[in-house]
């Protein structure tokens, strides 16, 4: 770090290069260790463990002041009044141009999903039910709390909390997933200056974890700090000051080394026979070294080749590889999930998790926004007209929807809309039609674990059976108005049924019969920061369904219902909650991508 080394540049021009160390990301304990600091006491300034919350309550720490205070106080002093243990020296003392504080920089999984949601706003929720109604009614509340968690509709991506937090081993991914949906659950059990608390300090989170930080964003950054430290105190200071310096972390902390751990330890340990444990991962992790080897070797000499539509882990942000990483882009993308749609279909019990569903695309393709498509093999045993789908849908006006958008998609020029005219002036189809259980959507989402060009993919299911179960239909944002922004651009429908038909003009149109959604309010619940909507019903108690093409559709939308103070009914689950409750937060932490959609 002093000398200087000639390097060969990818620019072809040897450099004098001195290497340096960057920005070190480790949980609050390590950053103890390294920093030589005390429990309680912050690692880049000189605060009390009283006054942690205050930007100005102490000044930067540094390797200077620590030398300093060796020199001029007992190590008695140093413990008490500064927070340094003077015996231990880190390991950065003797480096030049290396100061173990200004490298310090916060951990998003230990110190925010971790530190903050589950060691403090958790156990807060519950001492505070223990403290205002005792532990007896705490516990039914408690309860009720883990069958609202249970009840949140299914999603891609989503974990799901059969039992609510009763979770035998409380992992970062438990406590992400639980974050999605913990909000509305609590709600009408702990006070508003609570729930204010929680929704900040989800906002922080999710402002923190952009892929690009703007001026804006560090000024919604602040906002969301302010009104979380008004309510609760707590270190999360330093992060605009460490995102200035070292640039957007984008998710990155310790989950990444953690996840790694899980497959070069966790698993083969789970795999071995249990004696001399540590010889059999070694020589495990040196054959699994060697296959990869062999096999990118293979690849290239052109022996071997990828299969077609695979799939594979992904290890940079989830612990228990949750998310499908496709090998190639959309068509692939279809194949994969035509081949799912086709096994759906026949009601096969097939052994694929809810949570392939979602994954990433490592190639972009040229997609302005987003793009959904219909699976390329139609379901089985569905009907095959517009009058026999009405019947089996329960929809006896389809033939009506479908006529207007017929109208609507020979019209597109036209400035009269389909609602304008007489029925008997839109064009009408009578001849044969595919039925689909499942569209997929392909959309920019660089917030979220993404493959190289920022693209991600979602299913949005629209089936009478899932897993041989009870239906799957799916809510979605559907683009109304691209003059505006954010979710007064779009409106709320659930789909009940993906279907497509050729059209005399031979063109194919595949669409959507959705069951639209009407907002509560036009704006934003003032305390959840959540928008509001409702199943919409026509003055004859039918429901407002219309006919849309799959283009206007952004991607799949998650609803919680809105619980308030009513004790959620044992029948109630994942499966029939969108059905038997009439008011729902459109949830905008289900994901990064919708935090900035829905905000």
């Amino acid at each position: 770090m002093s000398t200087p080394q000639v390097m060969h540049c990818p620019d072809g021009h040897f450099c004098c290069v001195i290497f340096g160390i960057g920005p070190y990301i480790a949980d609050y304990p390590e950053q103890v260790l390294l920093s030589s600091i005390i429990q309680s006491w912050c690692g880049r300034c000189v605060a009390t463990p009283k006054n942690l919350n205050d930007p100005d309550g102490g000044a930067p720490q540094t390797q200077m002041l620590t030398d300093a205070l060796v020199e001029e106080l007992s190590p008695g002093v140093m413990w008490d009044e500064w927070g340094v243990d003077g015996n231990v020296k880190p390991f950065t003392n003797n480096f030049p141009r290396v100061d173990i504080y200004e490298l310090l920089t916060p951990n998003i999984l230990h110190q925010l999903v971790k530190g903050t949601f589950k060691d403090h706003l958790a156990e807060w929720v519950g001492k505070y039910l223990d403290h205002h109604h005792g532990k007896s009614r705490a516990k039914e509340i408690l309860a009720d709390i883990d069958r609202r968690i249970a009840a949140a509709p299914s999603f891609p991506g989503l974990q799901r909390f059969p039992n609510g937090r009763g979770f035998l081993q409380w992992t970062g991914n438990d406590s992400k997933a639980l974050m999605k949906v913990y909000l509305p659950a609590i709600e009408g059990y702990i006070p508003d200056d609570v729930m204010r608390t929680f929704r900040a300090f989800f906002e922080f989170c999710y402002t923190v974890r952009k892929d690009v930080i703007t001026e804006k964003t560090l000024a919604d950054l602040d906002d969301a700090l302010s009104r979380f430290h008004q309510y609760h105190k707590h270190s999360l200071v330093h992060y605009q000051s460490m995102i200035r310096t070292f640039g957007a972390p984008n998710g990155l902390c310790t989950s990444i080394t953690e996840s790694k751990h899980i497959k070069a330890v966790k698993q083969l340990w789970q795999h071995s026979s249990k004696y001399k444990v540590l010889s059999q991962i070694l020589l495990t992790n040196q054959c699994l070294n060697k296959l990869a080897a062999s096999r990118v070797d293979f690849e290239a000499r052109g022996m071997l080749s990828r299969p077609h539509g695979g799939t594979h882990s992904n290890d940079s942000d989830n612990e228990n590889n949750m998310e499908a990483t496709l090998p190639a882009g959309p068509s692939n993308l279809e194949e994969v999930h035509a081949n799912k749609d086709h096994n759906n279909a026949e009601g096969d019990n097939f052994n694929n998790d809810e949570d392939e569903n979602t994954g990433i695309v490592h190639e972009r393709p040229g997609l302005v926004y987003s793009d959904v498509k219909l699976a390329l093999t139609p379901a089985r045993k569905r009907a095959h007209t517009v009058l026999t789908l009405a019947v089996e849908l329960g929809a006896p006006v389809l033939s009506n929807l479908l006529q207007r958008f017929l109208f609507n998609q020979l019209n597109t020029n036209n400035t009269i809309s389909s609602v304008d005219v007489h029925l008997s002036d839109c064009p009408r189809f009578t001849g044969s039609l595919k039925v689909f259980h499942s569209a997929t959507a392909v959309f920019v989402s660089p917030s979220d674990p993404s493959g190289i060009g920022g693209m991600r993919r979602e299913q949005i299911h629209a089936t009478p059976s899932w897993h041989c179960g009870p239906g799957h239909y799916d809510c979605i944002f559907v683009s109304t108005d691209d003059t505006l922004e954010g979710m007064l651009s779009m409106e709320i429908a659930r789909v009940l049924c993906f279907f497509s038909f050729v059209f005399t003009n031979g063109q194919t149109y595949p669409c959507a019969l959705i069951h639209w959604f009407d907002r509560l309010a036009e704006e934003p619940d003032n305390l959840m920061g959540m928008w509001m909507v409702t199943p919409s019903f026509l003055d004859d108690g039918s429901k407002n369904l219309a006919v849309v093409h799959i283009d206007s559709i952004v991607r799949g939308a998650h609803l919680l219902p809105i619980f308030g103070t009513e004790v959620v009914p044992e029948h109630i689950n994942f499966h029939n909650s969108l059905d038997l409750y009439r008011g729902f937060y459109v949830n905008r932490f289900v994901d990064h991508h919708t935090f900035e959609l829905a905000s």
